[in-house]
């Protein structure tokens, strides 16, 4: 009797303390597919290739009710590669989320932990990149860190709603541990607006001790005038800043955006400048069946870059889609060579993706 009496408390105690959780909840991305390429270092590849249309990933998320207006939440989220199973971002179980914070609607939200940057959170909705041409229709080596960067132990702050203007403060603490994040201290400021159909953004990150690789990343075989060594070569900066201005427009059948963005690589004697010019159009032809394209235009000292996106979509079901898509880049200036984003340069100025894949969400 004593027994059941026990069993009979703790089943009370886990209802009331599952009624007090708002919510918890899973969720995941499946992306894969095959890709042809026309020139990765010099030659023709075919392969199997994931993470394009979106990043794969599982995660959890939650909120609690504390009363009063406020709310605990929590976010993890980890990648993966399906083909392997294995961890992207290095390794990490949560390596593209994990954060906890206190929210109110009426004094906004407070969070802890390894989260995006403002660049990716207010301005990529308005690329191409995410108009669901995907990650190969992204600026050059996505040095603007348009399509989801993250920093280490940062705090952020995000303000409630005011009459359609919200803005983020972030500010990250140094991540000795891994210096190709963030080696010294980074913040990030944005700020976004919304009314009707507009809505536009601007956002800065700033990051001291930054750690690149100028001619995998971008294709070029020298950087601040001195030859690279490899593609592989690695180049210290004092300091790395990015900023963008973006604005979409929403007319139903028709979404149509834009990007600008301008990133300086400072490495305490030369500055370089990198500024991408990107234009999004995405189309509802039926109700399952949508089509997209971008285009990019960026410079850098001598070398330039012309990239062409298109894609079409087919909703199979609200979670579940197929679609093909074409990524085309045409590199100019002396030693520069194409360089579509997480493929590789090529072996001269043009790089051509023809892909076909499959997107689960759950």
């Amino acid at each position: 009797m004593k027994f059941k009496r026990i069993c009979g408390v703790a089943a009370l105690y886990a209802c009331t303390a599952a009624h007090a959780q708002s919510s918890v909840t899973l969720y995941g991305v499946v992306d894969d597919g095959l890709t042809y390429v026309s020139n990765v270092g010099g030659k023709h590849v075919y392969k199997m290739d994931d993470s394009v249309s979106q990043g794969d990933r599982f995660g959890l998320k939650g909120t609690e009710d504390l009363g009063r207006g406020w709310r605990a939440l929590f976010n993890l989220e980890g990648g993966f590669n399906p083909n392997t199973g294995a961890s992207r971002q290095g390794g990490l179980l949560f390596g593209r989320l994990a954060y906890v914070g206190l929210s109110s609607a009426r004094y906004g939200t407070l969070t802890l932990g390894r989260q995006y940057d403002q660049m990716t959170t207010t301005l990529l909705k308005f690329h191409s990149g995410i108009t669901t041409v995907g990650i190969y229709d992204l600026n050059p080596g996505d040095q603007d860190r348009i399509s989801g960067e993250w920093l280490n132990n940062m705090v952020t702050y995000g303000s409630p709603d005011m009459a359609g203007l919200k803005v983020n403060a972030q500010y990250s603490f140094n991540s000795q541990s891994s210096p190709t994040i963030n080696y010294g201290h980074a913040y990030s400021l944005g700020a976004s607006y919304s009314h009707g159909p507009f809505s536009a953004g601007a956002a800065v990150t700033d990051i001291h001790d930054y750690f690149f690789s100028p001619g995998s990343s971008l294709g070029v075989s020298s950087f601040f005038g001195a030859s690279l060594g490899t593609p592989a070569t690695t180049v210290p900066m004092r300091e790395f800043r990015t900023a963008g201005l973006g604005a979409g427009w929403d007319f139903g059948l028709a979404y149509l955006s834009g990007v600008y963005t301008n990133t300086r690589f400072d490495n305490g004697v030369n500055t370089e400048t990198l500024q991408s010019l990107n234009a999004a159009l995405r189309l509802t032809i039926r109700s399952d069946l949508l089509a997209a394209g971008g285009y990019t235009y960026s410079r850098l000292a001598g070398s330039k870059w012309n990239e062409f996106g298109i894609t079409l979509d087919y909703l199979l079901s609200k979670r579940t889609d197929v679609y093909t898509s074409a990524n085309y880049e045409k590199a100019s200036g002396a030693g520069t060579r194409a360089a579509l984003v997480t493929i590789g340069p090529s072996g001269n100025d043009k790089q051509l993706a023809l892909r076909v894949g499959m997107r689960h969400r759950f």
